[in-house]
């Protein structure tokens, strides 16, 4: 004999009302009616029922935003230095690449061995 019962239609079709119109969360409604976890999830998939939108808080929603046009201005000033720095980074990088593909044509020209893979070989 199965731990769980089968609800008629009717029942179902009930607590997805009472859910519907509350304003707990799914996993927190089934846990109250001593619902399985996902019942309600596959109730409203099986009757084609549409979940009700959960609304973000604004506080996850919004950054805190500056004061003042003093904290803008230290803001982007920072902003700056910061893309001035990575520009920097970019182009040693670049350089350090091309260094590096120079010494593998060297070795390859000189002691004539294949030093890069061969993307075609299985």
């Amino acid at each position: 004999m199965s731990k769980y019962k089968r609800l008629p239609e009717s029942q179902c079709l009930d607590y997805l009302e009472e859910y519907m119109s509350s304003p707990v969360s799914r996993y927190r409604f089934e846990k109250e009616k001593g619902l399985t976890r996902n019942t309600i999830y596959r109730w409203l998939r099986k009757f084609g029922v549409e979940d009700k939108t959960t609304e973000l808080k604004p506080a996850v929603m919004e950054k805190e935003l500056p004061r003042n046009e003093q904290e803008l201005q230290e803001r982007i000033r920072l902003l700056e230095q910061e893309v001035k720095s990575l520009k920097v980074k970019l182009r040693n990088s670049n350089m350090a690449r091309d260094a590096y593909n120079y010494m593998i044509d060297l070795a390859e020209e000189t002691y004539n061995i294949k030093v890069r893979k061969n993307s075609d070989a299985k």
